[in-house]
């Protein structure tokens, strides 16, 4: 006699569907960066959890009561399931893409190509191999970046189906259902235990891995079909806990979404919260068919949202990109609600005209298996073809007076960047020969030292010293600051110790061949960890680092600081100091273009309120050293109400916080006889002094 609770597994679950509900809300709520939602993106994992625990129960009911399991009949489903709706999404995303997003620019060709790994049903290898992380600032420009979840799923259908049949058959022996569960239950335990394992060790070092790709995430499957098979027995002796299971259960859940957030190393440790969770709610909820948790869930309302949780999956985050895209990155809350609201009502048409029709009465060519693997094979060719015609589009586009805009400002970068600009393991020996500019590249007279921001003024020392051999040492995300490298800001490579070392003794090295001095140049607020006002760096939950790490961060940068200009001025080199360059709230080419020069340009209070510590953090080390210099850049920017976008038709910014290529030689120009202190010159380099004698008139280049 079968006992209630394995009933319960194999006949249609209201209360998983209210599950789904928590994961959808969770992952929907925290894109939309509402409060309280900072680590709703576990709800991907809890979704991950049911998906195992379905489709293993299923899959094993049907071999117990068959004897077999039909791989063509599951993907059939699959294919009713997640394809027809899948492709719809995917096509109003390139058409609104097309439409919506600057003309001929790599956004649009990132979505033509991460629309064909969809195809393909390996979108997260795209993001795995193309993004820096799913946290990542510019993740809002990627309209199709949720497909990597639904890719992992997909993956994970064609993979588990196939070794349970494998597991079935292992014996010629005619297996009975304790052997088939003994077997399913050891392999994925097994696969659980060693994907955890992958997923812990990886994710401190390999964090992209992790989080898009299947191997770590296994185990999450894993534990929903061990959840899935452990058996009426089982469940029939935690009846008298069950209440106790699933509000624990239910509580790991909740507080994964309140208390994680984007800075936490995840998956790894973390996950397991979230999807232990998961498991133990089911459990709870499948013990106790009359639990109030179990009731709750299954209410209307949380079912009704679970029955839309695909398609509202498939439609909340390309609209809430795209949206994002053309407001130039900014977070609107109330917009956001208005977009996700918007996604929730084509979910709810998409459920009653696509999913449901397509799944139930299955017309056309879904009536049978194979028609249905054919038709399955089909959209996914379209798929292909869409993504393809929206490049064949972008090329059209290219033509265009904005892309050409855009394009020349982007592309308007350092000389040297791509061969100088190290950002991973350090080079045998540093490249002199090949990052130095001027006549003796074996001995020149000027080093610049720093992260991206020295990189951005090579034209700038190239400008002033047209005849003077300069040469480039930059390394990305690495402060110049001898010993602060770990104070840095999150991601900073491990070999910016070593590359500063090296950097500083080959200045020493340098000295005894003519080198007389040395810029140091970086993006001073962020090792700071003054906040950005670029809306590009501002992800859903970041929270505002406490004044109390600022001002122990502040001390010890400087300290350090000291340090490193003891250590230049013990060697006998003249050393300018740049101050932080100004950013902007938006992304400069496209903003410009879209909107206009003027609500692209900041007031100079907002820009010197971010740049005000950094910059008095330098100058009180500075002026302990007689043979060092700090040198100002605001004035050449701004005016005395405005820091420019844009100056005289000309675009000053390659995105929100790097200048161009022209912007860097007209700044050379602007402060050559500065900058000749560093060669001898009996003129001391401006300091605050200009800043005060120009505030009140405007910027010019001509200058």
């Amino acid at each position: 006699m079968q006992l209630p609770a394995q009933k319960n597994q194999s006949k249609y679950r209201p209360d998983i569907d209210g599950l789904r509900a928590i994961a959808i809300i969770s992952v929907v709520f925290y894109h939309a960066g509402f409060p309280g939602f900072s680590g709703g993106f576990v709800g991907v994992d809890v979704f991950f959890v049911i998906s195992g625990f379905l489709i293993t129960s299923l899959l094993f009911s049907e071999a117990v009561a068959t004897g077999r399991v039909s791989l063509s009949a599951f993907y059939a489903r699959r294919v009713r399931r997640l394809m027809p709706a899948g492709v719809v999404v995917v096509a109003a995303t390139l058409l609104l893409g097309g439409l919506f997003m600057l003309p001929a620019s790599d956004e649009q060709r990132s979505l033509a190509r991460s629309a064909m790994a969809v195809a393909f049903f390996g979108s997260n290898f795209y993001f795995f191999t193309k993004t820096g992380g799913y946290f990542d600032a510019p993740s809002f420009s990627m309209p199709l970046l949720h497909t990597w979840s639904l890719a992992i799923e997909e993956q994970y259908y064609l993979i588990w189906p196939l070794l349970m049949l494998l597991l079935f058959r292992i014996s010629r022996v005619p297996a009975t259902e304790f052997t088939m569960r003994k077997r399913v239950l050891w392999a994925l335990s097994v696969m659980g235990l060693a994907s955890l394992a992958l997923c812990i060790v990886m994710t401190p070092s390999h964090q992209n891995f992790s989080f898009f790709l299947l191997p770590a995430r296994v185990w999450e499957f894993a534990i929903g079909g061990i959840v899935g098979l452990l058996g009426a027995t089982f469940y029939g002796r935690l009846r008298w806990m069950a209440e106790s299971l699933s509000v624990i259960g239910l509580a790991l859940i909740v507080i994964s979404v309140l208390a994680l957030s984007h800075g936490t190393p995840f998956p790894g440790w973390a996950a397991i919260m979230p999807v232990f969770g998961s498991a133990v709610l089911i459990v709870g909820m499948t013990a106790d068919e009359h639990g109030v948790i179990r009731r709750l869930l299954a209410s209307r309302p949380m079912v009704f949202i679970g029955l839309l949780s695909y398609s509202w999956y498939l439609w909340h985050w390309p609209l809430l990109s795209l949206y994002r895209n053309y407001n130039l990155g900014a977070h609107d809350v109330v917009a956001d609600g208005v977009v996700i609201s918007l996604a929730l009502a084509l979910a709810w048409l998409t459920f009653v005209c696509i999913e449901r029709p397509i799944r139930i009465n299955r017309p056309w060519l879904f009536g049978k298996i194979r028609s249905t693997l054919f038709a399955g094979a089909g959209l996914a060719l379209l798929t292909l073809l869409m993504g393809m015609s929206l490049f064949v589009w972008r090329n059209y586009q290219a033509n265009s007076k904005a892309y050409r805009t855009i394009k020349a400002a982007r592309t308007d970068i350092p000389p040297y960047q791509k061969q100088c600009m190290l950002s991973g393991s350090l080079p045998a020996e540093l490249p002199r020969g090949k990052c130095t500019h001027g006549a003796d590249p074996q001995h020149p007279k000027i080093l610049l030292w720093g992260d991206s921001h020295a990189d951005q003024m090579m034209p700038m020392l190239i400008e002033a010293f047209p005849d003077i051999a300069v040469y480039q040492l930059t390394m990305t995300g690495c402060v110049p600051v001898i010993g602060y490298e770990s104070h840095g800001m999150p991601g900073t490579l491990k070999e910016c110790p070593e590359f500063n070392r090296r950097t500083l003794q080959e200045i020493s090295d340098l000295k005894k061949n003519g080198l007389e001095g040395v810029v140091i140049s970086a993006r001073w607020e962020s090792y700071l960890w003054h906040q950005s006002i670029s809306l590009a760096e501002l992800l859903p939950g970041m929270k505002q680092v406490d004044a109390k790490k600022m001002a122990q961060e502040r001390t010890d940068m400087q300290s350090y600081f000291d340090t490193t200009l003891s250590s230049l001025e013990r060697i006998g080199v003249r050393v300018v100091v740049l101050a932080p360059t100004p950013s902007l709230v938006y992304s400069a080419p496209q903003c410009v273009v879209t909107r206009g020069e003027s609500y692209c340009n900041v007031p100079r209070p907002v820009v010197e309120n971010m740049l005000a510590d950094a910059t008095t953090a330098l100058e009180e080390v500075v002026v302990r050293h007689p043979n060092t210099r700090l040198v100002q850049l605001m004035d050449y920017f701004c005016d005395a109400q405005t820091c420019y976008a844009a100056r005289d038709g000309q675009i000053l910014f390659m995105d929100d916080d790097h200048i161009t290529a022209t912007t860097a030689r007209n700044l050379g120009r602007y402060l050559k006889n500065d900058l000749a202190w560093l060669l001898g010159s009996s003129k001391a380099p401006v300091g605050i002094a200009r800043e005060n004698s120009t505030a009140n008139q405007p910027a010019n280049a001509a200058r």
